[in-house]
Order: structure tokens, then sequence, then C-alpha cells
């Protein structure tokens, strides 16, 4: 999808995008209801060449079933233009507690984690408004998983020493997101309901418009660095190969047995 020629035009919402460092996109017509295609606000900022992306309201959305709009048109999202035009929130108050004290960063409790300990865990985050959001630059990937086999994955994963973090996201119901760190380099081969997210992802705590993005596996301080996006596809590979194995993740009810 290109982004380029739906940049800089004039008329309502112009000034929104007036830096070029956003693109404004919605679900294309047929897939859902009119109501629910709001136009969203995807930054520029972030790399958006595949999968799934992070608006900036929280929403999660594949970039298959989305289409880019001129200012203007449609309804824009309010959460979007509030979130864009805010400057950056200062960072909180709240300094990381003592590595050894029960709420502190090696504790891995997931209602603990703030923007302070994901810096303080040298995890590379923003936040805008009162939005945590992970730059999937160089540092971090996700990979959405359907749930159907995220269990069996993360479980593969901590018998070879190297746990993901994964969390539930309300906008990917069917999915959940495994976090890891280094990139293969290389496209890999993932079967078709596997999506990379791209550009940024949202951390908890943060609350979109469709309820919490939430811990399935809480993240550790060496999350980032235990697990690759090479491990991931291994061990789905290990997942879709095991006797018994359910193929469902092909979305055809065959066995996925070709993601290499």
């Amino acid at each position: 999808m290109s982004y380029a020629n739906r940049l800089g035009e004039s008329g309502a919402g112009a000034a929104v995008i007036s830096d070029q460092s956003v693109v404004l996109v919605r679900y294309r017509a047929g897939l859902t209801g009119q109501t629910a295609r709001t136009v969203h606000l995807v930054s520029l900022r972030d790399r958006c060449v595949a999968g799934m992306v992070d608006t900036l309201c929280g929403s999660l959305m594949s970039l298959d079933s989305v289409e880019a709009v001129s200012p203007g048109a449609g309804m824009p999202c309010s959460a979007c233009v509030i979130h864009h035009v805010s400057t950056m929130a200062p960072a909180a108050v709240r300094q990381p507690s003592p590595a050894d004290s029960p709420d502190g960063p090696e504790s891995g409790g997931a209602d603990q984690v703030d923007r302070a300990t994901y810096e303080a865990w040298g995890w590379p985050v923003t936040q805008r408004c009162d939005q945590i959001r992970l730059s999937l630059e160089c540092e971090a990937s996700a990979i959405a998983i359907p749930i159907s086999l995220s269990a069996e994955l993360t479980q593969i994963l901590t018998a070879r020493r190297c746990a993901p973090a994964v969390l539930a996201h309300p906008d990917s119901p069917e999915h959940h997101i495994v976090l890891v760190g280094e990139r293969y380099g290389d496209m890999l081969p993932w079967p078709p309901s596997v999506h990379e997210v791209t550009g940024a992802l949202t951390l908890p705590p943060t609350m979109t418009s469709r309820g919490p993005i939430t811990w399935i596996q809480p993240p550790c301080q060496d999350s980032l660095r235990l697990s690759r996006e090479i491990d991931v596809f291994g061990a789905l590979r290990a997942a879709l190969t095991a006797p018994g194995a359910i193929g469902s993740v092909d979305g055809e009810g065959e066995r996925a047995t070709d993601a290499g």
C-alpha cells in the first residue's frame, strides 16, 4: 500500500497532517458496518510495511483490510486526533522500585509495569497522553499468533529458555501478540493467519476504546533479549508439526505444515 500520494492535500483535516507525519486510514467498504469505518491516524514515523499497525488511538488494524483516505473524508476518530495534536507526555513521576522489592522491575507483576519500568529495562517506549507505545523498528518485534497455537508456542519457547512476553489486544480477539527482540532480517514465510505487527505497538496498562490491553504472559527485563523472531518461527513450526497438531492456523481447516 502506498501512502505518499495521500499526503499534503488540502481540505478538512489537512492541518492535522500538515507535518506529513501521519496517514488517514479506515476499514475498506464491505468488511464492516459503516459506523465502524472511523478514519484513524497511523504514524509515518513508524515503519509500516506489512502485517498489522497500531493507530494513534491504540486500535490494531490489518493493512490488508484498510484503505488510505484523503483529508476530509469520513468521520475522524477523535481519540486519534487528540493523541496526535497533544504533546508528548512527560516521564512518569513514579520511579521504578529497587529490583529486590515486591513491586520492582524484576517482580514480573503485570500490574506493576509502567513507562518508568519499561524505560528502566531499556525498552524503546514513548508515551502519548495515556498511551505507552513500543517502537517496532530495530530493537523489538511483535508477531500476532492465533490463540489456538499461542499457548503451545509459548510453552515451547519457555522450555527452550527464550520465553517471550505475550499480550492480548481487544482489536485482535483471535490472536495473542508475542513480543520478541532481534528480527531475522529477511521476511519469514509465516502461515497466512500469522501476522507481523509493524510500526509501533501499544502496551499495557493502556486502555483502548474497545477495552484494555492485557498481558497473557507478563514481561520481564530480558523479554526482548531472550526470544528472537527466528526462535518464534522455529517454535511455530514445531507446534504445527507435532503429532496430533491441529493446523487451523491456515484458515482452511488443513494442517499447516508449510510454514517453512
